[in-house]
């Protein structure tokens, strides 16, 4: 049977663990920025392609 990691170890890879769900939130709180600058601009484009068309 495997052995579970020391503490030490455990520890690391939760501090990683939560670095990287910090940097998710993070890039996620950057993406909903840009889609609600940038969203309403798009498809507001879209209406005007559809109605040339």
């Amino acid at each position: 049977m495997k052995e579970l990691p020391d503490e030490q170890t455990l520890l690391e890879l939760l501090k990683l663990a939560k670095d990287a769900e910090q940097k998710a939130r993070e890039l996620n709180e950057i993406g909903e920025q840009f889609s609600q600058k940038w969203l309403p601009s798009l498809e507001s484009g879209r209406k005007i392609l559809k109605k040339k068309t």
